[in-house]
């Protein structure tokens, strides 16, 4: 059977929070992250790259628990942080890592939406200069991206494509799931009142952004954030956003759900329900299932990624770290009951068409 590919716990999401440790963003050292990653079994490296004055810490954690880091993820600004990503490039390689995502915010330093060409030519330039040092990077579908008008992917990769550059991508469908029944979210997303797009949302639905992602065999990277259809907003946590009037705060996105149910006041809302985590499951089935039946599938890597933010964890009084490692759990026991399936499958077709290649020849009449 194919080898299941490396899962990484994000580093964001190292919290074992409580009722009277709620999830911060102040974070735990860096040497109890990789403790508690590594003692938990179920992760193959940790998803996060350190800042120039952490480097010693992560040294240290690496060597000491065998857990490296393989990828880090990042935000940048067209027109001001070109000279970061090569920064982050050169930490991304110091510290053995292989892969960088980035996010690039919908809108230029000087104010405008940046149009398809201006993510294409910085898709070209990050490509060639990540290659340098050795390093894969993927563009990602995200809120206050330049992806987050999700029929602009396809657009940025026909384009780079068309370079004769593979466009490499990281898709973390939480950021469809959650506006699922929630026209707010598709109007920010500009495909309010076009039913085909917000269908499309659907990963249960055949033509859902999902299918045609992984279709065009460019996801290089699978982020799984539990999310639930139009999920509640974060009541303990306020945030601002590029979209909003004016600079007045509002309770954080719902873009991150409980894989497991909250014990009473562990949760803004009693209105948890397990079967609204299915839009998630389904999408890591499907992401399971082409990587099974794809010889040459572009997918390396999968990390976990409940987090710390306002529109995901923050001030939530869950243990969000053993909600990861329930996650984790998931991810594993359903790619070994897909594998066994495609398995059977092969086995099935083998001896079939041994049966044919050996079938006795039918007498002449």
């Amino acid at each position: 059977m194919k080898k299941m590919f490396p899962l990484a716990c994000a580093g964001r999401g190292v919290q074992p929070s409580s009722m009277s440790a709620p999830v911060s963003e102040q974070e735990l050292p860096i040497m109890e992250q990789f403790r508690l990653v590594a003692e938990s079994g179920l992760w193959d490296f940790f998803d996060r790259i350190p800042e120039d004055h952490q480097f010693a810490d992560y040294e240290r954690a690496i060597e000491k628990y065998g857990i490296p880091v393989l990828s880090g993820s990042w935000t940048y600004q067209l027109g001001r942080d070109e000279p970061v990503i090569e920064a982050n490039l050169r930490r991304s390689q110091r510290i053995g890592a292989k892969y960088h995502n980035l996010m690039v915010w919908a809108r230029h330093h000087d104010g405008h939406l940046i149009t398809n060409d201006e993510v294409v030519d910085s898709y070209l330039r990050a490509f060639d200069l990540a290659d340098k040092f050795g390093i894969d990077i993927t563009y990602e579908v995200h809120v206050d991206m330049w992806s987050e008008q999700f029929p602009r992917v396809e657009e940025v990769a026909d384009a780079v494509e068309s370079r004769g550059v593979p466009f490499r991508f990281c898709m973390d469908y939480s950021h469809c799931i959650f506006k699922i029944e929630n026209e707010v979210e598709q109007a920010v997303s500009g495909i309010r009142g076009n039913p085909g797009e917000i269908q499309r949302l659907d990963p249960f639905d055949p033509d859902s952004y999902c299918d045609r992602w992984l279709e065009r065999n460019m996801v290089r990277w699978t982020q799984v954030r539990p999310a639930a259809p139009n999920g509640p907003r974060n009541w303990w946590a306020f945030e601002s956003g590029p979209f909003d009037g004016m600079a007045c705060e509002r309770p954080g996105r719902g873009i991150q759900y409980p894989f497991r149910r909250p014990a009473p006041g562990e949760w803004h809302t009693d209105m948890w329900h397990a079967h609204k985590l299915a839009c998630t499951m389904e999408v890591v089935r499907k992401v399971i299932d082409h990587y099974l039946s794809t010889d040459d599938d572009a997918m390396r890597i999968m990390t976990i990624d409940n987090i710390n933010l306002s529109a995901y964890g923050v001030g939530w009084k869950y243990d969000m770290f053993a909600d990861s490692c329930a996650v984790a759990r998931a991810v594993r026991t359903l790619y070994a009951e897909r594998a066994a399936i495609f398995e059977s499958r092969r086995l099935a077709s083998s001896a079939q068409e041994w049966v044919d290649a050996h079938r006795c020849p039918a007498p002449l009449n």
